[in-house]
């Protein structure tokens, strides 16, 4: 990942395999911070870096498969 960040805004849509789809409560400024992120109906505190580098590529896969 490069060294510039993009900020993330609060409500983008994130996918889990595990918990499924979700989005975020909180805005990302920072890849070092945690953000709130709601899975149906249950809210987890994770590493900006998992949804930066995991879950939002899982996102954007899952809506150019449809």
């Amino acid at each position: 990942m490069s060294d510039e960040f993009k900020v993330i805004q609060p409500t983008t849509t994130v996918y889990c395999p595990d918990r499924g789809e979700g989005w975020t409560l909180t805005g990302i400024t920072s890849i070092d911070e945690f953000t709130s992120v709601m899975f149906d109906g249950v809210r987890y505190t994770l590493p900006a870096r998992e949804i930066v580098e995991q879950l939002l590529p899982n996102q954007v896969a899952r809506q150019n498969q449809k």
